[in-house]
């Protein structure tokens, strides 16, 4: 950002007078020119590299989770005696008690702040590890994956707001995609576990206790990663906001106006605070909020309703009901997992280079692609030919699902709900997620008795095949954008958003065809604003002719 492009001297002047004011005011920062190389410069600290990774380390746990417990199925079933049925319990609860971590996370995330909220769900999530490899029946068995389930709800709202939260608008989408690499991550490293212990007796206890290694990590290293300033200023804490941001963001002109203008947009938007009967309220009624809810649910619906978490749950009993034996199934989840791991990271800098709303819109028709073949493979009449269509689906389905709407899901919650709104929304986004992927996952072994394997794909490739129609329509982008500004694209609600989508997709073909050069960036990023100033500039003019 440069110096002088989004306020004035005189502003900067105003807020730096403001500050003084405080009684636990920063000290006065004074505007100084920046040279080519300051400019730029996003003013990211080393620190925020490191943060960025130990915040996101909570999502690791995701991966484990799904991978472990595919690999420990078909040794821990037949140990302590659970039928299948009873098994899609022991898979799915985790997703259903993460809905109820989600509820607990709104007030927590307000009075306690977002860096003890992760601390919290490390315990929770250590505590139930610990107890499901320990279990002796079923029941002990599902305590323990219900408490590891509440401590992943807690992950899941207050991750992406924090990570939202402290990094640069310039590379929010790459640091976003962290919480989903890291998951991915988390599921290869599982894989290698399992086929390490499957040999050993009692091997699964040791798959389910590996779930202990991240949360003990992020337990002892979260402990040095600062509290979000946006918190600090939401509890009147300037200072402690000013030495988080000074920990994050170099000291320069472009981050101390940085700091100033999310000041005074916190305390405007704190100013709007209203209470849970009148937050929700406007989440029903007023169009610019009740259209970021929608949002942030089509695209965790999306980001489940394709199979994801079913498939990776139940990933080494769907190879070896192809023929492939149990020992092989559980390897072969290694190299499918580095691969998957893979494919998080080209969105490192395709988000922010190309848009979150291209980059979704081209790859899920790789994923719809990819089920189809991964399903009509199961046919096939030899084992080679299943198993050989069945990884080649899986490849291209994990291509449009890892670089597209796996990681969007939670970049696009984590960034578009207005402050006053973002624990609400985060948690709206992220209990429908995981709501979602309970559903599938619970329900998946009545799914294929129902449509068969080959039809619960063909089934979640139609899910996605209208979700995509759906979001050609709805998407925003929000690339470039502040978290404050990002709220300008809803002003006029979902039909104005269809609106502006159309017209973007109508200038670009334009373009693409030669009959339009250029399209300005004022018309990209303000169109709702634009036809409202141009509006009221007519309106004007015709009043001033009809007087004359």
């Amino acid at each position: 950002m440069d110096s002088k492009s989004s306020s004035s001297p005189m502003e900067i002047e105003s807020l730096e007078t403001n500050l003084e004011r405080e009684t636990n005011a920063p000290e006065v920062w004074e505007e100084e020119e920046e040279d080519e190389a300051s400019k730029k410069d996003d003013g990211s600290t080393k620190f925020l590299k490191v943060f960025a990774v130990i915040a996101g380390w909570g999502s690791t746990f995701f991966g484990v989770d799904t991978s472990v417990i595919g690999g420990a199925a078909l040794y821990v079933q037949p140990d302590l005696s659970i039928s299948p049925l009873q098994w899609s319990w022991i898979t799915s609860v985790p997703l259903l008690a993460a809905c109820f971590g989600l509820g607990t996370s709104i007030p927590l995330c307000y009075f306690i702040g977002r860096k003890y909220v992760v601390l919290l769900a490390a315990i929770l999530y250590l505590a139930g590890a610990t107890m499901s490899a320990a279990a002796d029946s079923m029941v002990v068995l599902l305590v323990g994956r219900i408490i590891l389930g509440l401590g992943m709800g807690l992950e899941a709202m207050v991750i992406p707001i924090y990570l939202a939260e402290l990094v640069p608008k310039q590379h929010r989408g790459g640091h976003l995609n962290i919480f989903n690499s890291l998951q991915t991550f988390g599921g290869f490293i599982a894989a290698i576990i399992d086929g390490i212990f499957q040999n050993v007796s009692g091997g699964w206890r040791y798959m389910l206790g590996s779930g202990v290694i991240g949360p003990a990590l992020q337990l002892v290293f979260a402990l040095f990663i600062p509290e979000s300033p946006r918190w600090y200023i939401q509890k009147g804490r300037v200072a402690d906001a000013e030495r988080s941001w000074k920990r994050i963001r170099k000291d320069m002109p472009k981050t101390r106006k940085e700091f100033l203008e999310l000041k005074e947009n916190v305390e405007n938007e704190m100013k709007e605070a209203k209470g849970s009967i009148q937050v929700i309220r406007e989440i029903l009624t007023v169009p610019r909020i009740r259209a970021t809810f929608v949002i942030g649910a089509l695209i965790s619906l999306a980001q489940q309703w394709n199979g994801a978490t079913a498939i990776a749950y139940y990933l080494p009993t769907l190879i070896s009901q192809m023929g492939v034996s149990v020992k092989n199934s559980v390897y072969a989840d290694i190299p499918i997992y580095f691969y998957n791991s893979c494919c998080t990271l080209p969105s490192f800098f395709l988000f922010d280079r190309f848009g979150r709303r291209p980059v979704l819109l081209l790859t899920m028709p790789i994923l719809i692609i990819g089920l189809i073949i991964s399903g009509c493979s199961l046919q096939a009449s030899t084992v080679a030919s299943r198993s050989g269509g069945f990884f080649v689906g899986l490849a291209l389905y994990y291509i449009g699902y890892q670089v597209g709407v796996s990681p969007l899901a939670w970049a696009i919650n984590g960034e578009i709900y207005e402050l006053h709104v973002r624990n609400w929304g985060m948690s709206w986004g992220a209990a429908i997620l995981l709501g979602s992927a309970f559903s599938v996952s619970y329900t998946f072994t009545r799914q294929v008795r129902a449509f068969t394997k080959t039809g619960v794909f063909g089934l979640y490739a139609g899910f996605t095949l209208i979700f995509w129609f759906i979001l050609i329509i709805l998407m925003p982008e929000t690339n470039g954008r502040t978290l404050e500004d990002i709220r300008n694209i809803f002003d006029e609600g979902l039909v104005g958003l269809a609106k502006y989508n159309w017209r973007q997709t109508k200038l670009w073909i334009r373009k693409k065809l030669g009959k339009q050069t250029a399209v300005k960036e004022s018309e990209e990023f303000a169109p709702v604003e634009q036809e409202k100033t141009s509006a009221k500039d007519e309106s004007a003019l015709t009043t001033i002719q009809q007087s004359t």
